[in-house]
């Protein structure tokens, strides 16, 4: 009776770590290097952003940006342009929203 109930324990253990490693990144993907110049035209088309901090799993502070389906590995300087182009950035007017 006690193998039992040891060996129900221990399945309900295993379940839930396969069922918790499963929902986080078991490989976490870190940037291993940054690109300090973008040029403004990769800046605009960035979708959103992430910071990776050294602090955590990854080795270097770096700026994660998203373009399209890809990303690029910038300095956390660039961080400062992007915001000032995003905030300046307005989108051109077509002549169907002038009319």
């Amino acid at each position: 009776m006690e193998l039992k109930a040891t060996s129900v324990l221990l399945l309900v253990c295993v379940t839930i770590i396969i069922l918790t490693s499963a929902e986080v990144d078991a490989i976490p993907s870190c940037c291993v290097r940054v690109s300090k110049n973008i040029p403004r035209s990769k800046l605009r088309l960035v979708s959103k952003y992430e910071i990776q901090r050294r602090s955590g799993v990854c080795d270097i502070d770096a700026l994660i940006l998203h373009i399209r389906k890809k990303w690029i590995c910038a300095d956390l300087a660039v961080l400062r342009r992007l915001r000032k182009l995003k905030k300046n950035h307005k989108p051109k007017r077509t002549q169907a929203q002038t009319e």
